[in-house]
């Protein structure tokens, strides 16, 4: 059990730094956008648009320029500390916001939601810069399903409370080049409601801070590898005064857990590189670019353009290439990476990133490259 406590204090900690905010955004951007009139293409359109320049003083230095025509305004304001000066092409005929960026939604298409029920990934990660790149499959799905449902008593005797419904979500791990994990992990968690927030993880923590069984709609989760099987379910669930019940074989995470600490820090690198917060509120339909600066010696650069379409069970969702980089010189801060993007949908198709940092113990540079990419997708219509 020392291997599984090891593993939940890793991603507590982890979840904790991903809540805290460090998801990229803040702080003042420049941005430059254009647009072609073209006839081919779906993302161009015919259009009359408005120009508006003005410039000012912040505490950041923050320049854009764009291309485009139609009449243009120009106003000054008073002078504070610095300058800025920003263009915006206003009245799009077309808008496409990424407006969840990594947080389960459904997908909404000509007035029809859809939900995730499957997909397939590859996922790469270099825990460091001397370190293997290793790879894995990773397959995730969702399914109404019965389960036996056991707890203990104070005595430590088992309790058998019968068959319930669940809904179950499964992760299938495959290893392609792996540290440690010689064949495939099924992880299966179970919730008394669905959990569309399961699809957000390379594999399923929620069950972590449930071990105690405080939760009323966490149920259980099984863990099994090379035959052997690690079993919890939760008799709270359903209102039983009970502990959790615990079988089967807790040492199955001896030879994977390296492997699945490094598909969640592939995960979490992905997560850090990207500025998906502050992509949130831009039209995604229009071609733009952008930099960002302050006085502390932080600078961003960006740019994201239309890249036609892909199809998931018949919806057809475009997409948008991305690339960005960013340096925070005061705390050795590092990260570049690029993606694909489907707007409507809440993961990326495609993301590649390098995330460095400055180790407080070695004084040294560490670099963790993280790469997702979705290869097959499946959706259905909710009723």
């Amino acid at each position: 059990m020392k291997k599984v406590e090891g593993i939940l204090i890793i991603f507590l900690m982890v979840g904790l730094v991903v809540a805290s905010g460090c998801m990229g955004g803040g702080g003042s951007e420049t941005s430059s956008s254009s647009q072609t009139t073209s006839t081919t293409s779906s993302y161009s359109t015919t259009q009359s648009s408005m120009t508006t320049t003005s410039s000012s003083t912040t505490s950041s230095t923050h320049s854009t320029t764009t291309s485009t025509t139609g009449p243009t305004s120009t106003s000054s304001s008073s002078t504070q500390t610095s300058t800025s000066t920003t263009t915006t092409t206003t009245s799009p005929a077309e808008e496409l916001y990424w407006s969840n960026p990594w947080e389960y939604s459904t997908v909404s298409i000509n007035g029809e939601q859809y939900k995730v029920v499957y997909y397939k990934a590859l996922y790469k990660v270099q825990p460091n810069q001397t370190s293997p790149i290793y790879e894995y499959i990773i397959e995730k799905s969702v399914e109404k399903t019965k389960i036996h449902i056991y707890g203990t008593d104070a005595m430590g005797n088992k309790k058998d409370l019968g068959e319930k419904e669940v809904y179950q979500y499964t992760t299938v791990v495959t290893p392609i080049k792996a540290a440690e994990m010689k064949d495939k992990t099924t992880i299966k968690v179970w919730y008394k409601n669905e959990s569309g927030e399961s699809f957000l993880y390379p594999w399923e923590m929620g069950w972590g801070s449930n071990m105690y069984g405080s939760s009323t709609d966490f149920v259980g989760f099984q863990i099994e590898y090379m035959g052997e099987k690690f079993t919890f379910t939760n008799p709270m669930a359903y209102g039983e005064s009970l502990f959790p019940y615990i079988g089967g074989n807790d040492a199955v995470l001896d030879n994977i857990g390296t492997d699945l600490t490094n598909l969640w820090m592939g995960w979490f690198t992905v997560i850090q590189v990207g500025i998906w917060s502050s992509w949130s509120d831009t039209n995604l339909a229009i071609p733009e670019s952008g930099t960002w600066t302050d006085a502390m010696g932080h600078t961003w650069s960006w740019s994201t353009k239309p890249d036609g379409t892909v199809t998931f069970s018949g919806v057809t969702l475009k997409v948008v290439d991305a690339q960005w980089s960013y340096k925070g010189a005061p705390e050795g801060t590092s990260f570049k990476g690029k993606a694909r993007v489907a707007p409507k949908l809440f993961l990326p198709l495609e993301v590649e990133g390098h995330f460095s940092y400055i180790d407080q113990t070695t004084g040294g540079t560490t670099t963790i490259y993280g790469y997702i990419k979705i290869e097959d997708l499946k959706l259905e219509k909710v009723r």
